[in-house]
This record gives structure tokens, C-alpha cells and sequence, in this order.
């Protein structure tokens, strides 16, 4: 039953009244609570609304929104109950084709849990029960949510952490799925889905409540190997560091996979991997994703660690290297209990730093950051991992891997310090102490990168030039091509050197909001999908997209008979973007009436 708790500060004096009940009345259900004044006033809302919690079988009343209240006199006025959020989620999901079931179970899981307390018996047809505003509050109370990461400990209370940036964006992502399953539906039960507005936390905002991925070096490693009391888990952790799989896919590891494996160019295909049947049972079936089925060219450790397992078995080839007991599969749990004894016993052995705590999964992590500091590209890692996009590779260890980066900046330091001149006497950039003498000499040779769009920017080093030429295959997926060339002949066509550069050219990180496009009636019309939505990229000095300057903005009429009026802002201050869009919204809004076409002359008129 639901029941009125009245809150107190240190003084004994009541600052609130706050009603608390156990979702659908169960004994496991989820806690639930809202929030009232501390007033006289206050006390008589909590009561009523703690009788309507309890005429509703323990469940949120019927139209009233967490922290909203009843948004409109209408909204106690039950909905069709095919239209109240729960429901139409439900059904949604129930129906889905193309998923696994354990992620259908997942989804109605998160559902139940995040999104149910507040949305459950909202109206999905409402623009009172779902706007900006709503979802923008909904986001907000996530923001202030702490969970626990992983499994809760057996003994004492969790460590609670606030919710990750991804995980809220995961959420989110869930409402707006149900959302726009509302505006597609025929006929539409709704003109647009209010999730495309919502500001959402940036991923790169976690700090030091984020992922903590731990870079084991080599030698880390062994000694927590060391460390292991049983040979098995030694080869696995062995064949997992050496290959990068998940655990998923190294459990699964069968003979099978075994191609050319006593030959000079032995390769592990990666064609298996553990999947919940969605009953809390398992099946082996495969790789996550398209790019998770691949070929691993492997080490000799690697290969002596699979033949002491067993090798390549004719007579059983599904058979699995790593199980249980009584050969079922190899619970990641157990495999973690036993880790953990190994790190401890390793930082007691000085093998393994106090401050690290890796997990098992840290063995991927670490086999990913020894490829790039020995000079493996992104894309060679992506393949190698099975990321399915090249951004995640990028976002994992582009930057979280300070040891690697030593390595890095010290190949770096090799390959510029070879043209530095101690005593200064050559050229150097202005303003910079100690900075590498680079030719000028018409007769020199120079580097030039050729961009897709056959865009061409000239280097006087072959390194910086291959650098920016990996950098824009990272981001954009497109191949640029370095070629050699004359410096007199870049000179005679371009007007000079001065454009060459000596080094690493300019980026800066942009944030943008649009372009936004109004009709003549001031209309919305999205020209971009999620244009409403912070969205950030870096931008090279020679692009259109680049500036210095915090905020930008413009509101121009488009030409054409259509009448349009776009607005848009960027810039690298994000919150001064935002305030720029608001600008730029205005504008627009003020002068797509005065469009020229719409008013019949022949030309457009721009406005910023």
C-alpha cells in the first residue's frame, strides 16, 4: 500500500511530504515516489494523491506525469487503452520482427523499470502528456538517478554511481522508438516524435564515474597470469589478451576454428559465441555483428597455448577449450571470481600496480592498445576487434590509453626531431621555441594530400601528410591519397609556398545545431534528421565548417519557388551555439513571411 511520509530537516521542521509505494503492490516491485510541499497544502495533495495510487492497484494514476502532475483537466479522462503508453509499448515490442529474444526481454526490462514509472498510462496521441518539456524532465530525473555498476555485492551496500551518458541515451533512444512507431502509424497518432528535441548528455561527459578501462602492459599481464591457480584459466587469459575476443567468443572456442593451424600463417576464425536464449538459458550461435565474424591471424603463443589445450581435435570439433564443470559452458562469473584473486595476489607480489583493478574484459582493451602503440592504424584494430563501426574504436582507445600515448608521442619525437636543428640557425615557425627547420627551397619536394573532392593541401613533411590522410579516412570513411611532388610546381601553380605546411594544420571541435527550414507560414520544416540536436565534429582549418569563434548563426532566405527560410548555428562554445540557434530560430521566424519569392519577385534575398 502506498503511504505519506512527512520529511524533516535537522530542526524537526516538515519541508515536505512524499508518498512512496512498491509498483503494482508486488514485494519485489520496484520503489516509486513523488514529491509534495511541506505546507498544509502540500499534505492534503500527497494524501489524495496516495488514494489514487492505491485505487490503481500501486500503480501511477492515469494521466499524471512524475513531477508534472496532472497535466491538463482532461488528462484524468482514462485514455483508450490501446493508446496508454504501457500498453501500445508492450504490444510494440511484442510484435517486433528481426531481434533476438533476450533483446526483446531486455528492452521490456528497461521499459519496466525507467520508463513505465513516469510514462505507463500516458495518453501516446497527447502533446500535453508528451512534449519537450516532459521528456526534457524525464531526462533530467535520469541525470540525478544513481545505480550500481555490475553485480551487487553479496555483503554491504552497493557503490552507487550516477548513470552514464550512454545509458540515457540507451533509454531515451527506447522512448523515441515507441514514440515514433506513434507518427508512423497509419493512420499517424501523432505529427512528430518530441524526442527529436531533447537535449541528451554528451557520452564524453562520464569523467571519472565513466568507463574504466585499464591498459595492462605486457608485463602486467603475465604477472597476473602468473597469479592464476589453475592452467586453464591461465590459457584462456592467454588466448584472450593474444587475440582480443570477447568473452563470448573465446568461451566458445571449439577445434572449428582452427584455419591452416600447422602452417607457417596459423588464423583463429572468430564463427562462434555464446547468445542468451532468452529463457535465462544459452545457445552458441554467432559473432554479435557482421564485422564480429572474422579471421585472427595469431602468434605462436597463441597457437602453443591452443595445442596444450588439446589442438585440432578430428574426431569432436565442436567441442569447447574452456567449460565448467562437467564440460558445460565456462560462466563468465566464476572466470571472474578467479581474476580477481589472481589481481589481488599480483599487486601483493608487486607484479600488477595497487591503483589498477582490470577485469577480464580489460584483456581486449589491452591487446587493442599494444597494436597501437606498436603502430597499427584504427582500421586495422577495428577488423581486428570486430568493431562493426570504426567509431568505436575510436571512441574506446583514441583516447583513454595515456601509456599508449607515450609510446606515440615518442615515435612522433623520433620522426620530427630528425629535421630539428640545435643551434637555429635554419628557418622556423614564428612564435615557436625549438621548432622543426622545414625546407623552402622551390626546388624541394613536398607532400600533397588529395581529398576526395580533389581538394589539395600541401606538407613539407611526409609524416604530417600520411597523418592527416589516416585522420580524415577515420572520421569520414574516404581514402586520401599523399603524392610527392616539386615544390617549384606547387609554387608556379598556387602563387608561392606560403601555404605549405610546416606543421600539423588546425582542428577544432564544432558544435552545430540545424539547419533549420521554415515554410512561408513559418512552417517547421526539418531539413536534417535530429537537427534540433547538439551535434559535434572536428573540423580542419581549410574547411567551410571551421572557426575560431565561439558562436555563429544566420537566418537567409533560400531561393527558389519553395519559398524557404533556413537558420543554423555553430561554433566552439556548445552552450553559446545553443543560445546562438535561439537566435537564429527567431530571425528565420521573423522574416519567412518576407521571402521574395513568396511575395513574387525573381531573386532571393540572403539575411544574417
Amino acid at each position: 500500500m502506498a503511504y505519506v511520509k512527512a520529511m524533516e530537516n535537522k530542526d524537526g521542521v516538515v519541508t515536505s511530504h512524499r508518498v512512496k509505494w512498491r509498483l503494482g503492490g508486488a514485494r519485489n516491485g520496484m520503489w516509486q515516489s513523488e514529491l509534495f510541499d511541506g505546507d498544509e497544502a502540500g499534505a492534503e495533495a500527497a494524501r489524495v494523491f496516495c488514494q489514487a495510487v492505491n485505487d490503481n492497484g500501486q500503480q501511477w494514476p492515469l494521466g499524471w506525469v512524475k513531477g508534472k502532475g496532472y497535466i491538463d483537466p482532461e488528462a484524468e479522462v482514462p485514455a483508450e487503452d490501446r493508446y496508454r503508453f504501457r500498453t501500445f509499448a508492450l504490444a510494440m515490442f511484442e510484435t517486433k520482427t528481426g531481434i533476438q529474444e533476450q533483446y526483446r526481454k531486455d528492452c521490456v526490462r528497461d521499459l519496466e523499470r525507467w520508463v513505465f514509472p513516469t510514462f505507463a498510462n500516458c495518453d501516446v496521441r497527447s502533446v500535453e502528456h508528451f512534449n519537450h518539456d516532459t521528456v526534457q524532465a524525464w531526462v533530467r530525473s535520469l541525470e540525478k538517478t544513481r545505480v550500481h555498476k555490475g553485480r551487487a555485492p553479496k555483503n554491504g551496500a552497493a557503490k552507487l554511481h550516477p548513470m552514464s551518458p550512454k545509458t540515457i541515451r540507451n533509454l531515451h533512444g527506447l522512448l523515441s522508438a515507441v514514440l515514433q512507431k506513434a507518427v508512423q502509424a497509419e493512420p499517424p497518432l501523432r505529427d512528430r516524435n518530441p524526442c527529436d528535441l531533447t537535449s541528451l548528455p554528451r557520452t564524453d561527459d562520464d569523467g571519472a564515474e565513466g568507463e574504466d578501462i585499464e591498459f595492462l602492459t605486457p608485463d602486467e599481464v603475465d604477472g597476473v597470469i602468473q597469479c592464476m591457480e589453475r592452467r586453464s584459466d591461465q590459457l584462456l587469459a592467454l588466448v584472450k589478451y593474444g587475440t582480443g575476443m570477447r568473452w563470448g567468443e573465446v568461451s566458445a572456442l571449439a577445434p572449428e576454428c582452427l584455419v591452416d593451424w600447422r602452417t607457417a600463417k596459423p588464423i583463429i576464425r572468430v564463427k562462434r559465441a555464446w547468445k542468451k536464449d532468452g529463457n535465462g538459458g544459452y545457445y552458441i550461435g554467432v559473432p554479435k555483428s557482421k564485422r564480429g565474424r572474422r579471421s585472427l591471424r595469431v602468434s605462436s603463443a597463441v597457437v602453443d597455448a591452443v595445442e596444450e589445450l588439446g589442438g585440432y581435435d578430428h574426431a569432436d570439433p565442436s567441442r569447447l577449450y574452456f567449460t565448467g564443470d562437467h564440460g558445460a559452458r565456462l560462466h563468465y562469473s566464476t572466470f571472474y571470481d578467479r581474476w580477481q584473486r589472481a589481481v589481488q595476489r599480483a599487486k601483493e607480489a608487486g607484479l600488477l600496480p595497487s591503483h589498477k583493478n582490470p577485469t577480464p574484459h580489460d584483456l581486449r582493451h589491452s591487446h587493442a592498445a599494444v597494436l597501437l602503440s606498436e603502430g597499427r592504424g584504427l582500421t586495422y584494430v577495428q577488423r581486428r576487434l570486430g568493431h562493426e563501426s570504426i567509431k568505436t574504436t575510436s571512441d574506446t582507445y583514441g583516447h583513454l590509453l595515456p601509456e599508449a600515448d607515450d609510446d606515440a608521442m615518442e615515435a612522433i619525437d623520433r620522426s620530427l626531431n630528425r629535421g630539428r636543428t640545435d643551434g637555429g640557425g635554419g628557418p622556423s615557425v614564428a612564435g615557436g621555441r625549438g621548432r622543426p627547420a622545414v625546407p623552402r627551397q622551390a626546388g624541394s619536394t613536398l607532400y600533397v594530400a588529395v581529398f576526395p573532392d580533389r581538394h589539395q593541401e600541401a606538407f613539407w613533411r611526409p609524416e604530417i601528410a600520411r597523418l592527416v590522410a589516416e585522420v580524415w579516412k577515420l572520421e569520414h570513411r574516404q581514402e586520401v591519397s599523399v603524392e610527392e611532388r616539386l615544390a617549384s610546381l606547387w609554387a608556379a601553380r598556387h602563387g608561392g609556398l606560403d601555404d605549405v605546411h610546416e606543421l600539423m594544420p588546425a582542428r577544432a571541435r564544432i558544435w552545430s545545431l540545424g539547419p533549420i527550414v521554415y515554410g512561408p507560414d513559418g512552417e517547421e520544416l526539418v531539413a536534417a534528421p535530429g537537427a534540433h540536436e547538439l551535434a559535434e565534429a572536428w573540423a580542419w582549418q581549410w574547411e567551410e565548417a571551421f572557426t575560431a569563434e565561439p558562436v555563429s548563426w544566420y537566418a537567409v532566405h533560400r531561393p527558389g519557388p519553395a519559398a524557404h527560410t533556413e537558420a543554423a548555428a555553430w561554433g566552439t562554445d556548445a552552450k553559446q551555439v545553443k543560445a546562438g540557434y535561439v537566435k537564429a530560430r527567431a530571425k528565420a521566424l521573423r522574416i519567412c513571411t518576407q521571402h521574395p519569392e513568396a511575395a513574387g519577385d525573381p531573386v532571393g534575398q540572403a539575411e544574417s
